[in-house]
C-alpha cells in the first residue's frame, strides 16, 4: 500500500449504511467495471452530494443578496438626481 493510502485509511471512520439490494448490485457493477472498490464510489458520491448542497446554499445566498441589493440600488437611483444636475422624470 502506498503511503498516501495508509494515511487515508487511518483517517477514515467506518460507517454502516443499509441499501436496497438493487442499489448495491448497481454499485457493484459500476465498481467492477471501473476496477474500483465500492467504498470509493460511495465516498465520492457523498462528497459530490455535499459539494452540491454547498453550491445550492451559496447560490441561494447570492440570489438573496442580489435581490436585497436590487432594492437598495433602486432606492439609490431614485434619490436626489437633481443634486447632480439630472432632472427627475
Amino acid at each position: 500500500m502506498r503511503e498516501k493510502e495508509v494515511g487515508v485509511l487511518t483517517d477514515n471512520r467506518r460507517v454502516v449504511v443499509r441499501l436496497p439490494h438493487h442499489l448495491v448490485d448497481a454499485l457493484d457493477q459500476v465498481a467492477s467495471g471501473e476496477g474500483r472498490h465500492r467504498s470509493e464510489l460511495i465516498r465520492e458520491s457523498v462528497e459530490f452530494y455535499l459539494a452540491e448542497q454547498r453550491r445550492q446554499e451559496i447560490r441561494q445566498a447570492l440570489i438573496q443578496g442580489y435581490q436585497e441589493m436590487g432594492f437598495l440600488n433602486s432606492a439609490l437611483a431614485e434619490e436626489r438626481w437633481d443634486l447632480v444636475g439630472v432632472p427627475k422624470e
